[in-house]
């Protein structure tokens, strides 16, 4: 159906097994070296179990668009309660809105849910079994209180869940669990190695790339594009994702793109035919900035700030008979370095500052497409050594373990830059006269893009 996104949980924990054994494999690690074992994983992916601890349907993933409706029943009958309580506004994005599409339209799934957990949590639960979660997870949901730390039984309740459906709040680095037997032997760690609660990707990703202190920034491009900024509180205002920091007393608001890396690998299965992204990096660069006018919006899958529009759609325009394949690709990351430049302003007129951004993301392997965020942006760029999701999740473990103590004097040493983008003065002038052109058509085109929404779910 147009706009869903879903996977198979099960598929999850078969990937963790596997993927366990043969890093090990490959590292010569054995299992009784293993002094803990640390999960992250996306947010916002809720997984319905039933009596036996089974998955009653397929995970509703981040991207899925189909409860717009529900967001309307949300607001309608809560305001700006949910902004006021769970610090966060009411769209497909969060569990709250997800839950209740199941529970209208699969009402006989939804009467044999017996708990809820979410993605780490289910993979953690089956190698380590415990009904846990942590307390920057569980604000994913719109269901719990992220500052007094507490699920909010108003919004559960209305829901229709009772207490005992929802995970046990723990903090990241708690030990919350031991390996079990059959854990074992799916995985090859020991049984009995203790686990622990674990926390989000991108939360891990904030703390591994050392983004540590208030005002430093993230610019990420994953499949969305993610830009946070370090702040001792969270900031109230709807157009604002709030997320808590691993480090007591932080936070990392911000906001985003709904489609980054997504965009290539789209560009890569629909009109390039399977080549490798370095081929297309490599046609992309013999191209002007700007494209000659080829102009990128990225909407694939509606769009996050600052719009918080999910009928958008993506759109190439100024296409002429001397654009190639190569245009086509080098407009599609501009118009992703675009859509991260329409967040970044939006969080200047909210007064979120910062003092330096760092670039994150498997997007950031692309020379190229790095370079364009910097131009688009004309913003200096940090790219850390190691900035994977894993690295800072090994680097949380770690702090469990006590190698580390939770707080920058510790965890900055061990964050190496690799090198410093600056933006280029003449590419970046070009790319402000596209940007004014880039949102007026996004102005101008989004009435269009809502009666196409409507023409597809016809």
């Amino acid at each position: 159906y147009p706009g869903w996104v879903e996977q198979n949980p099960d598929d999850w924990y078969t990937a963790f097994a596997q993927t366990t054994r043969r890093v090990m494999a490959e590292a010569g690690i054995t299992a009784d070296q293993i002094a803990l074992v640390g999960l992250v994983a996306v947010t916002h992916n809720t997984v319905l179990l039933d009596h036996q601890d089974r998955p009653l349907r397929p995970c509703i993933l981040t991207f899925d668009q189909r409860s717009s409706e529900q967001c309307h029943q949300i607001t309608a009958r809560w305001g700006n309660q949910v902004q006021r309580q769970a610090r966060n506004s009411v769209t497909p994005l969060w569990t709250w809105p997800q839950l209740l599409w199941v529970k209208d339209n699969e009402p006989e799934v939804w009467s044999r849910v017996k708990r809820i957990l979410f993605q780490k949590d289910y993979v953690r639960h089956r190698l380590a079994p415990g009904y846990v979660t942590d307390s920057i997870d569980a604000a994913g949901t719109l269901l719990f209180d992220p500052v007094a730390e507490v699920w909010l039984p108003d919004f559960y309740g209305d829901l229709g869940l009772s207490d005992g459906a929802l995970p046990r709040i723990a903090q990241p680095t708690e030990v919350v669990s031991t390996v079990s037997q059959q854990g074992a032997a799916d995985t090859g760690l020991a049984p009995g190695t203790p686990v622990i609660a674990g926390t989000t990707d991108t939360v891990a990703e904030v703390f591994g790339s050392g983004l540590l202190q208030p005002g430093q920034g993230m610019v990420k491009l994953a499949s969305v594009g993610r830009l946070a900024v370090v702040n001792p509180t969270p900031i109230d205002d709807p157009r604002i994702l709030n997320y808590r920091h691993v480090i007591d007393g932080l936070w990392y608001p911000g906001s985003g793109t709904k489609s980054a890396a997504t965009v290539p690998r789209w560009l890569r299965d629909n009109l390039w035919q399977q080549p490798s992204f370095a081929e297309m990096d490599a046609a992309a660069a013999q191209i002007s900035p700007g494209s000659e006018g080829l102009l990128f919006h990225p909407h694939l899958l509606g769009e996050w700030a600052p719009h918080w529009d999910d009928r958008l759609r993506a759109n190439f325009i100024g296409a002429t008979m001397r654009h190639s394949q190569a245009h086509f690709t080098r407009a599609a990351l501009e118009g992703v370095a675009f859509a991260l430049r329409d967040a970044v302003e939006g969080l200047a007129e909210i007064g979120l500052t910062y003092r330096e951004y760092r670039l994150i993301g498997g997007g950031s392997k692309s020379q190229l497409w790095s370079q364009i965020v910097c131009d688009v942006l004309g913003e200096a760029l940090l790219l850390p050594v190691e900035q994977d999701a894993a690295f800072g999740a090994a680097l949380i473990t770690g702090v469990a373990a006590g190698f580390f103590d939770l707080d920058p004097a510790s965890i900055q040493p061990l964050v190496k830059i690799e090198r410093r983008l600056e933006p280029n003065t003449r590419r970046h002038a070009i790319y402000n006269d596209l940007f004014e052109i880039y949102r007026e058509a996004d102005r101008q085109l989004s009435t269009i893009a809502h009666q196409l929404a409507e023409f597809e779910r016809r």
